[in-house]
């Protein structure tokens, strides 16, 4: 498969997960708090299971970061450090030359959705989180009017 259609296959699926985030927000907003937290244990599973799938596939990228704003700030910095190296290639006029850099760059942008993938699981998961502990003081507070 040619990366431009490797690229095409990550986005579909990174749509196609956003597209879930949005349907498994909705649902979880009309579901107990039990059966939120079994979505986020199932999700949670999904993601242990992409991610050794991942690791097995060698495409494993190194996620120990511990806080969202040295993730972010990382991902910006390699990203403006790779826009500017293409920003330099396209003085190139080797053929050769640029089909490597149109392939070192493919790589990029596979990685790049690769991780978005990641930070889309994340994001649903701590939606879930959310939807649980409102729903958890929605049902306390219910529980206290009643009593």
């Amino acid at each position: 498969m040619s990366e431009p259609d490797r690229v095409r296959e990550y986005v579909d699926n990174l749509q196609e997960q956003v597209n879930h985030l949005k349907t498994a927000m909705d649902l979880a907003r009309k579901e107990s708090s039990e059966q939120v937290r079994s979505r986020i244990q199932q999700v949670k599973a999904d993601m242990a299971a992409q991610e050794s799938a991942s690791e097995r596939a060698g495409h494993a990228a190194d996620r120990a970061q511990s806080k969202w704003q040295s993730i972010r700030a990382n991902a910006a910095a390699n990203a403006r450090d790779m826009h500017d190296r293409m920003g330099r290639k396209r003085d190139e006029l080797d053929a050769k030359s640029a089909e490597q850099d149109a392939e070192g760059a493919e790589e990029d942008a596979l990685d790049a959705l690769g991780f978005a993938q990641w930070a889309v699981g994340q994001a649903e998961v701590s939606i879930l989180d959310a939807i649980d502990a409102r729903a958890w003081a929605d049902e306390r507070a219910a529980a206290t009017q009643t009593s």
